[in-house]
């Protein structure tokens, strides 16, 4: 006779895969979603705020950048076989077919971005985790709210969490890939 603890319910938790093959047969249609570890997420709607911090970043990143990283905008990066978020901006390594045959890995990820307001909570709690784990090198939270970027580096993948975390507010800049800098308040 099995026990009962054999019998309790528990969630199931979709893989990469099973994800897209949800998402191919049209159970997502007009919906934002993300897959974040095993768990598919409905994203809130992006109000005029978000998509202009998100949209001058994208400019000020590509602009700034060039060749050296490629900027993706709200686009899948893949963290492991459970997770496949869409953070809104992600500073990757240059490749040659621009990301056309695959998404993203997380060891390709130079910088993720996510802005946040009603997400602020999502952001710190469930994402920073995620990108921890999958080393990604620098999260940055642009936190509308507060304007101020929040700033988490020096991933422990087994921890799941950032070591170093630093706010940045509107008279500083942050760091970027080939010495490059970007000022605060030009993001806010």
């Amino acid at each position: 006779m099995k026990s009962s603890a054999a019998l309790a319910p528990l969630p199931h938790r979709f893989t990469r895969n099973e994800y897209h093959c949800m998402g191919e047969a049209g159970l997502f249609l007009e919906e934002r979603v993300e897959l974040l570890n095993g768990e598919i997420i409905t994203m809130s709607p992006k109000n005029s705020p978000h998509a202009a911090t998100v949209h001058r970043l994208w400019t000020l990143l590509s602009q700034l950048l060039g060749t050296l990283a490629h900027v993706r905008v709200q686009d899948p990066v893949i963290l492991d076989d459970w997770s496949e978020p869409e953070p809104d901006i992600a500073v990757c390594q240059p490749d040659p077919y621009d990301y056309a045959r695959e998404h993203p890995r997380a060891a390709q990820v130079l910088i993720i971005i996510e802005v946040a307001g009603s997400s602020l909570s999502y952001d710190r709690n469930r994402k920073a985790p995620a990108y921890a784990a999958s080393n990604i090198p620098i999260y940055w939270i642009v936190n509308l709210r507060d304007r101020q970027v929040e700033v988490l580096t020096d991933p422990d993948s087994a921890a799941k969490r950032y070591r170093l975390q630093q706010v940045a507010s509107e008279n500083e800049a942050l760091p970027l890939p080939g010495g490059y800098t970007v000022a605060v308040a030009d993001i806010l």
